[in-house]
């Protein structure tokens, strides 16, 4: 029987890690190239930390498990799932500070940049945005080499919109199609991204941006949720997950990273590597969510990822136009320079501001939105 009570462990700090790897890529890591690590350990070791699609897939993966998680959840309680409350529990999530982002990038930011005097080249198409299609719009700038020129707000929206669009077909399968067909539906999705993938192996691009492509990670994040659900022996290998097993899961992860050059050096390589790669986060999510242990490598331990965990969606689409106002700013400061200790500086107060206006997002905005999201809660998480 269903619980409309849930307890998911570490979640959290899951969102915040993920985050802080993504804001890595974009503040921090423009300074290494004043490091002297090239081509040694210490820059391979610097490139897994900033893989921004690996990053990027753990948002994907715990997506693709929570509500699945959720959704069968609900069924099992209800014997059916509400349906509309579901999609008004999504747009009161997601779409305030995500249409906030859009005025930002395609009204106030062209303003501010033109009254500086700056010239912008703004490519982006504004109804792919504002119709939850952006990860197109973002792949069309790539592939056509405008990309770098535009400015990076209305970019950050790609992985929102492709997690849109999965909340708009996904909970149909359970909706309209019986339980019996639910894992064959699950399976299709993840050989259907598997094949798509391959087919177009040898474009960049399209791996990273097209919703066929990265809906891999989130149709493995919803195959484990199912497992978890219906295999107890499943379930209960997670609940007993202890700090040797957690650091076996953290240690596959780590090798399919660091070494995916050496694994993945075969023509189908790199649209290959996300199955493996995706797996083990789903892994590890599971392993952390539903641990009963006291283990060493429980991130429940990580008190600060924790705490901040409930404004990771403000610190992910807040922080790129953190870093585009900082650098408006930038060539008025006469402490600027081309070095390692003004650049990394440069990141780490763009981090302390994301952190502070990230809050202030979710306290007055965000906030006023979920006391509605709980009206049309049926099963939740909570602490």
């Amino acid at each position: 029987m269903g619980n409309n009570k849930i307890y998911f462990k570490n979640l959290d700090s899951i969102r915040f890690i993920a985050a802080l790897l993504v804001y890595l890529e974009h503040g921090i890591s423009p300074s290494y190239q004043y490091l002297p690590i090239k081509n040694t350990f210490w820059e391979k070791l610097l490139n897994i930390i900033r893989n921004d699609a690996a990053d990027v897939s753990v948002f994907f993966v715990l997506s693709g498990f929570l509500i699945t998680f959720l959704l069968i959840n609900e069924h099992e309680l209800n014997s059916k799932i509400a349906l509309q409350n579901f999609y008004i529990r999504r747009a009161l999530r997601s779409w305030p500070l995500y249409f906030a982002v859009l005025l930002f990038s395609f009204l106030i930011y062209p303003l501010i940049a033109s009254l500086m005097e700056i010239n912008i080249q703004h490519a982006s198409n504004i109804f792919y945005h504002l119709t939850f299609l952006s990860n197109f719009d973002v792949l069309h700038l790539f592939e056509n080499n405008l990309g770098i020129t535009n400015p990076m707000p209305q970019n950050i929206t790609w992985s929102i919109s492709v997690e849109e669009q999965f909340y708009l077909f996904w909970p149909l399968i359970f909706v309209f199609l019986p339980k019996r067909f639910w894992l064959s539906v699950i399976l299709i999705s993840v050989l259907g991204s598997m094949v798509f993938r391959i087919i177009y192996y040898n474009d960049t691009w399209i791996l990273y941006f097209h919703t066929f492509a990265v809906g891999l990670n989130l149709a493995i994040g919803a195959l484990m949720a199912y497992l978890i659900t219906k295999s107890s022996r499943i379930n209960s290998f997670f609940e007993n997950c202890g700090t040797y097993s957690h650091l076996l899961l953290f240690l596959l992860l780590f090798c399919f990273l660091f070494w995916s050059k050496t694994l993945f050096a075969f023509k189908y390589g790199d649209a290959v590597s996300t199955l493996f790669i995706s797996s083990s986060i789903a892994l590890i999510i599971a392993a952390q969510a539903l641990t009963k242990s006291d283990s060493r490598l429980n991130m429940q331990h990580l008190k600060f990822a924790n705490k901040w965990g409930k404004y990771t969606y403000g610190i992910y689409v807040l922080h790129p136009i953190v870093l585009i106002l900082m650098s408006l700013l930038v060539p008025l400061s006469p402490f600027a320079t081309n070095n390692f200790v003004f650049t990394f500086s440069f990141g780490v107060i763009g981090f302390i501001l994301t952190l502070f206006f990230s809050k202030l997002s979710y306290k007055y905005f965000e906030s006023r939105f979920l006391v509605l999201k709980k009206r049309f809660t049926t099963v939740e998480t909570h602490p």
